[in-house]
């Protein structure tokens, strides 16, 4: 049986603060305001997802720079993430006009059985330091990260950070030469699972890897009687139909946004 998937108010409020708690548990400091929260990382300054304001209620653009000058005044840059849809709708059009860029998500949870048929005997275990191998390759893809090896370091140490305190499943697929070609983590609260860190390396890519990974995790998900099971996805991005195939439906979209080093731009 295909776990119970809450009503969508209830689902969707559910998948976001599973994120949220997420943060909280990598972040040095997470602190609510009126508007959502503040997560602070001094000891992993170079990472924007631990140093960011966060939004759960709707905020004017003309609010917006002074919480974030109060909030993020020590940074070389700002970041911001979204988790209210007609706000995060409305500030793609007026942060983009302003020079900032913009990641937008889509949050999916499942809705149908997955496909338990689909061959996964390719599905393996994978161990931490093999995880993290890949996740250098992965995230080593971004120029600047490539360019700047201390702030790689920290992209990393956020992984294994996370890894942990979530008790994360790592499930990987060997390629060709006998070596983890591919990789995907299932996170649980034990009623709440994510499934994330889906990536399979250039060479291997179209061999079904990612099919097979995304389903492999979201069956164990199921089995282990989880309440409710999601993943979040580029919202511009191929992989979100491979998602709907497996069963994940959308249900909101959120936003990061990214300007920096340099402040606020006019």
């Amino acid at each position: 049986m295909v776990a119970r998937a809450s009503g969508g108010d209830q689902g969707l409020a559910r998948a976001l603060a599973f994120e949220r708690e997420s943060i909280a548990l990598i972040a040095d400091r997470m602190s609510a305001i009126p508007e959502g929260w503040v997560a602070r990382t001094p000891s992993l300054p170079a990472v924007w997802d631990l140093n960011h304001v966060g939004l759960t209620e709707p905020v004017a653009l003309a609010e917006l720079e002074p919480l974030l000058e109060r909030e993020l005044s020590d940074l070389p840059y700002r970041h911001l993430v979204v988790q209210h849809e007609p706000t995060g709708e409305r500030l793609e059009r007026e942060l983009l006009a302003r020079g900032w860029k913009y990641e937008r998500n889509v949050v999916m949870v499942l809705r149908r059985e997955p496909d338990r048929g689909l061959d996964a005997s390719a599905v393996i275990e994978a161990d931490e330091a093999g995880g993290l191998e890949l996740m250098r390759q992965w995230t080593g893809e971004s120029k600047e990260l490539r360019e700047d090896p201390a702030a790689h370091r920290q992209v990393l140490e956020t992984s294994r950070r996370i890894w942990e305190r979530r008790g994360a499943q790592r499930l990987g697929v060997l390629g060709r030469d006998g070596a983890l070609a591919g990789i995907t983590v299932l996170f649980s609260d034990g009623e709440v699972a994510q499934v994330e860190d889906v990536y399979v390396v250039p060479g291997e890519r179209g061999r079904g890897f990612g099919r097979a990974l995304v389903t492999r995790a979201t069956v164990m998900a199921v089995q282990a009687g989880h309440e409710l099971v999601f993943i979040v996805g580029d919202d511009r991005g191929w992989p979100k139909q491979l998602y709907a195939e497996i069963g994940f439906e959308p249900v909101t979209r959120t936003w990061d946004f990214h300007l920096g080093p340099g402040g606020w731009s006019d």
